[in-house]
């Protein structure tokens, strides 16, 4: 068997816009240095080719597939390709095993077992990222990520990220206070905390977000928070110490709705009036933090009058992002009635690109801003992924 020094693997991402695929391609890409394999940017030269996807829509779907079978095509002959991802997990079956090897998000430990390493993945952190994974117009490249937990509690009816990550399992208090402390020694004073929902942490524990977010509170540190479910947001802001909210930079709250039926149907129990009230009184508590959220247009039986509602929550968020509605495998919602048609979402799509406040890329105009959750150099570029995404799905 040839040792690691002989052996060299290449390493893409299909998708630079998730906080979490960019965490996960970073830690892979660090077991692989620290266990003293040659990292390459050419597949061609590689002994090993790695696929970190995402499965989180249709259009992420395709992407991660046709670049996948690219590989295997080129390469699959006489290289080990491995995929990973939570495409893995959501859509499984689009992987021939003997063809290529899938690693879910949550058996990493796989490359343990496959590589033999001298330094485990598990005790290998991506929290540094590597800009390689990561869109620079959307990372905080200046910050340190601690994935505080996977996964959630949350049973919303179109996610199909619940399938690929599970039930929550979080780090202990004490395992991330460590991970602080290591990273303020390496010069990091702003970090983000990183999850599936940040606001189920805690719970497998016996504890919550509220307990972390005051423990590392006295760490000279700004605190930036991805994701967290708005109701668990309102609970747990109301048990923060000050000195935990002054320090608290940015938070990703994602109401995906302000319409309460649709809210209903997604199976998220909240009242998007009241998050929006308490998102207007922090804003106007803590001026200098940064607030974000979600929505998702186009969900099964969306009026017009609801989707159009939704622009209002532009008033209260610093930022807020849209992402088209598109079925998923074996979820909920993909048996709902009352379907968006292709022409009604390019209508409402266009709706959202001549708001006043929209913008292409989130550094090219000041907050607040209204955004398309994909990677898009002009506004066609919206159109032909909500075509393709319905191709695919016939």
């Amino acid at each position: 068997m040839q040792t690691a020094e002989q052996k060299s693997v290449y390493l893409c991402t299909t998708f630079d816009l998730c906080d979490n695929n960019g965490y996960t391609s970073t830690q892979i890409h660090n077991f692989f240095e620290q266990n003293g394999y040659r990292l390459t940017n050419e597949p061609r030269t590689a002994d090993y080719i790695i696929i970190s996807t995402c499965g989180f829509d249709q259009e992420r779907e395709r992407q991660s597939r046709a670049i996948v079978d690219e590989h295997v095509e080129r390469y699959g002959a006489d290289k080990k390709i491995i995929v990973c991802g939570c495409l893995t997990k959501i859509n499984p079956g689009l992987f021939d095993p003997s063809k290529v090897t899938a690693i879910g998000p949550r058996e990493l430990g796989r490359f343990n077992s496959l590589f033999n390493p001298a330094v485990a993945i598990e005790n290998i952190s991506g929290g540094e990222l590597n800009e390689r994974f990561i869109n620079r117009g959307y990372g905080f490249l200046d910050a340190y990520y601690l994935q505080i937990c996977q996964g959630c509690i949350n049973k919303c009816s179109y996610c199909a990220i619940k399938k690929a990550k599970g039930y929550i399992a979080s780090k202990t208090l004490k395992q991330v206070i460590v991970e602080v402390e290591l990273a303020l020694e390496a010069g990091f004073r702003r970090f983000m905390l990183l999850g599936d929902d940040c606001g189920s942490y805690g719970i497998d524990l016996g504890c919550d977000l509220a307990d972390l977010l005051n423990a590392i509170s006295g760490y000279d540190i700004g605190i930036n928070i991805n994701y967290i479910y708005p109701g668990r947001f309102q609970n747990i802001f109301e048990k923060l110490s000050q000195n935990a909210l002054e320090r608290l930079e940015f938070a990703n709250i994602p109401i995906q709705s302000t319409s309460g039926r649709v809210l209903d149907l997604m199976n998220r129990h909240y009242d998007p009036d009241e998050v929006l009230k308490t998102v207007e009184g922090l804003k106007a508590a803590l001026p200098h933090a940064f607030f974000e959220t979600h929505i998702i247009y186009g969900f099964p039986s969306e009026k017009r009058e609801e989707f159009e509602d939704s622009f209002r929550a532009v008033d209260y968020f610093d930022s807020v992002i849209y992402f088209y509605y598109t079925d998923r495998n074996n979820v909920p919602s993909s048996e709902f009635k009352n379907k968006i048609d292709v022409a009604e979402l390019i209508e409402r799509t266009a709706s959202i690109i001549n708001h006043s406040k929209f913008c292409i890329q989130r550094d090219q105009a000041r907050p607040p801003v209204i955004l398309l959750g994909y990677d898009l150099k002009k506004p066609d570029d919206i159109y032909k992924s909500i075509l393709n995404s319905f191709s695919a799905e016939s």
